[in-house]
């Protein structure tokens, strides 16, 4: 029993210290001190030191409830639930990385897929090019497919959005559909890059919470037969290889919007 309070101490002590790290790795990569790749490396000794105070947490509390007793409660609930979330955020998004494919381009339309303009010059620097990648060859699920193929496999989902006009005429539909969609990007707080009721073109970023990850939108809509438009979304990643669904996200919060207005 003395040594209860003790383990409720140690797991509170590293989940301190582990969220001090792993707090660090984010915010430092999130204000470019140092690049995406080398704030994992300064996570993972973070999320280590807060399994220690995982399983510190748990000990605690079967010790507690084996003697029906609270003693050290205080630090022992903060380190178990903290070191629970300090540890259960990474857990699910390396699930995420091994359980979805190694990409980060998406694309509604895989066939034609919208392509970057006023982004390039925001896009200078980044890691991964500015290129669709969907004849990119990836290892998914043991095979070797191309980008565009699995994200077909992973995200069936994911569709054009096309829609007519019934009585409406044509142009007034399209420019409609056009504002609707600027709307539902600045509904989503994506930052506008730019827009052109003449193109049909709309580019935006949305910036990831934890590291800051950007990933850089671009919206196409255009007519669709003589009495319809097709909206078409496409999101890609700045940095890193698999984008544990976030890219795939975006385009369905998109589509969403725009199809409840």
């Amino acid at each position: 029993m003395r040594y209860q309070p003790f383990l409720a101490r140690v797991s509170l002590g590293c989940f301190l210290l582990g969220a001090a790290v792993a707090l660090t790795a984010c915010l430092g990569t999130r204000l470019g001190s140092w690049p995406y790749a080398l704030g994992l490396r300064i996570l993972a000794p973070g999320v280590a030191v807060g399994a220690v105070g995982l399983v510190g947490g748990f000990v605690w509390i079967w010790r507690a409830l084996a003697a029906n007793n609270s003693l050290g409660w205080r630090c022992g609930i903060a380190g178990l639930f903290g070191s629970l979330l300090l540890v259960g955020i990474p857990a699910d998004h390396l699930w995420l990385h091994y359980s979805l494919p190694p990409i980060h381009d998406v694309s509604t339309d895989i066939g034609d897929a919208p392509q970057f303009h006023s982004l390039l010059a925001w896009r200078k620097g980044a890691p991964n090019s500015a290129s669709y990648d969907g004849p990119v060859i990836v290892t998914y699920n043991g095979e070797r497919v191309t980008t565009a193929l699995a994200q077909k496999y992973a995200y069936p989902d994911i569709k054009p959005l096309e829609l007519l006009a019934g009585r409406m005429p044509p142009k007034e539909f399209f420019a409609k559909y056009f504002w609707r969609a600027l709307n539902a990007v600045n509904a989503l707080d994506w930052q506008v890059a730019s827009f052109d009721l003449k193109t049909g073109r709309i580019e935006a970023t949305d910036t990831g919470f934890w590291f800051g990850v950007v990933s850089d939108i671009v919206i196409r809509v255009r007519p669709a037969g003589a009495i319809g438009v097709r909206i078409d979304i496409r999101s890609k990643s700045r940095v890193g290889t698999a984008d544990m669904g976030r890219n795939a996200e975006i385009v369905r919060e998109f589509l969403e919007k725009e199809k409840g207005g």
